[in-house]
């Protein structure tokens, strides 16, 4: 199989493949330019956001902050994330992140690239699909994100 040879770009402030929902998401190097070995977001999520408690069966995330502070929870483990913070989430670990005061901004590197297709299909749900959480589960499930039931 030859691979196709791949170009360099660049993506300035506020670029890239917008996703807006309760938190903004830049996509900002897509699976297609990488061959589907990763993706790297942007993710800006306002004051107290609180995301899903997930996990992913096959895919990693590493998360980098920007910005701002949140509450990173990695399985049984609490974590407070601030400005120069990593953490890295592999395969099968629940997680969950809530936004500080006053929000967090960070860099996400997803691998392999799947995570701007479930952004896409989250975003084209109505806002009624969108609060229905039986809706949203199948919609996560669909693309290696299983929400986990407190």
């Amino acid at each position: 199989m030859v691979q196709q040879a791949m170009k360099g770009k660049r993506v300035g402030p506020d670029e890239g493949k917008l996703y807006k929902r309760a938190n903004d998401i830049f996509v900002k190097v897509t699976a297609e330019d990488t061959g589907g070995v990763y993706e790297v977001c942007e993710e800006r999520c306002p004051s107290r956001f609180s995301s899903r408690k997930h996990r992913h069966t096959q895919n990693h995330e590493t998360f980098y902050v920007l910005e701002g502070s949140a509450t990173f929870i990695l399985g049984d483990d609490t974590f407070e994330g601030t400005q120069g913070s990593l953490f890295h989430i592999p395969a099968g670990v629940p997680h969950q992140i809530i936004a500080g005061d006053d929000g967090i901004r960070m860099l996400l590197v997803y691998s392999p690239g799947k995570i701007e297709a479930m952004f896409k299909d989250m975003t084209a749900l109505t806002p009624e699909q969108q609060a229905d959480f039986e809706t949203g589960k199948k919609v996560a499930a669909k693309h290696d994100t299983i929400w986990v039931e407190e």
